[in-house]
């Protein structure tokens, strides 16, 4: 393919992607091989204000800076922030031949595209996961209630007998503390003791609120 079927074919790839991205996407053909890398086709070209023949690159600097930098590999999928600040997703590809070496590059103005990213993170953040927020307050609850209930019989855990922790559990039976999730786990972590032996404590209390022979603490 010379040269001249070579501009050909990339500006008709120019054409159908700008085409195809709409008129947020700015597509062009550069000429690598002149000062300035001057522009020998644009289309959507108000994206960045160019016309044929501008060597400003998308920046909006014209001639100072190393333009070869351009012309030693392909830059994909770039961000740029322009000098009126705007953001910009940027490609470029160097297309090299025996007489020619082009430059298609792609632009594709997402201003407001980010800012709409950012209201939506903005309407979609969470203080905390309501589930959890929710038992994590059920448990502070058990847990003061169960300090409450322990200062009542006046001794640490460590040191209670089975009359005592009965005892607790009988407070913390009589305030529904149980219907807590997990509250079973909780307190019996708390008393050093197993889960059995708190469910065995309530079956105890169970049968006898049935047989009339709780006595109230006071």
């Amino acid at each position: 393919m010379n040269r001249d079927q070579m501009l050909t074919f990339l500006k008709n790839e120019a054409k159908g992607i700008a085409a195809m991205f709409g008129p947020n996407c700015e597509t062009l053909v550069h000429d690598m091989t002149r000062h300035g890398h001057p522009i020998l086709a644009i289309y959507n070209g108000s994206v960045t204000g160019r016309d044929v023949g501008s060597t400003a690159d998308i920046f909006g600097d014209i001639g100072d800076y190393d333009e070869t930098v351009y012309e030693k590999k392909d830059y994909v999928n770039q961000l740029v922030l322009s000098r009126d600040g705007r953001t910009f997703k940027s490609s470029t590809f160097n297309i090299v031949g025996p007489d020619y070496h082009f430059a298609l590059g792609i632009n594709m103005d997402i201003t407001h595209m980010v800012r709409a990213t950012q209201m939506l993170s903005e309407m979609t953040a969470t203080s905390g996961d309501l589930q959890q927020t929710l038992m994590q307050d059920a448990r502070s609850q058990l847990e003061e209630m169960l300090r409450e209930c322990v200062s009542a019989v006046g001794k640490e855990p460590a040191a209670m007998k089975k009359t005592d922790r009965m005892r607790v559990i009988r407070m913390l039976y009589k305030r529904r503390a149980f219907t807590y999730q997990k509250s079973v786990a909780i307190v019996s972590e708390q008393l050093g003791v197993s889960r059995y032996t708190i469910y065995k404590y309530m079956h105890e209390l169970e049968e006898a609120e049935a047989a009339g022979s709780i006595v109230d603490d006071n």
